[in-house]
């Protein structure tokens, strides 16, 4: 081999690093979470994998409720893997008061005057939090799958 064809075996190699290798084949899941008809903003959509083989998807919802589901291995937003999922759904927020940025960084800081930093409550209604109990399924096939969700507080 002629020594000025190094380099260019070099790069082909370099370039060639990961070549062969694929990541998980995920599908886009999104769409919007109501509640009452009305968009949940900041809640977070769970699925479950029916197969013990699938992964877990999940994603928050926007202002608007609209969400797009992420799954752990694949590309953040990108979807999840080919299945059937049950899904679950929560929002957490403090069940009391919180500290502002200021009082938190004061000196005499006491985190026992703010009930909110350890007790929460879940604005979703209970049969909604459990895979178990919530109704909801989804299918997940090739391609963009929009599935959204009108949650009632009923």
């Amino acid at each position: 081999m002629k020594p000025s064809l190094l380099p260019i075996v070099f790069v082909g190699l370099f370039a060639c690093v990961g070549c062969g290798q694929k990541g998980l084949d995920v599908h886009a899941v999104e769409g919007v979470v109501t509640l009452d008809g009305v968009p949940l903003a900041e809640a977070t959509i769970s699925l479950y994998p029916t197969d013990p083989s699938g992964n877990l998807g999940s994603a928050n919802t926007d202002a608007q409720g609209q969400y797009r589901i992420s799954t752990h291995g694949g590309a953040a937003e990108r979807g999840t893997t080919l299945g059937t999922y049950k899904v679950a759904f929560n929002k957490v927020v403090p069940d009391g008061n919180v500290p502002t940025l200021e009082e938190s960084n004061a000196p005499d800081f006491n985190p026992n005057k703010f009930p909110g930093l350890v007790k929460t409550k879940d604005l979703i209604p209970k049969k909604y939090r459990s895979v178990e109990t919530s109704g909801f399924e989804v299918i997940v096939q090739k391609g963009k799958n929009v599935r959204n969700f009108d949650l009632s507080s009923q």
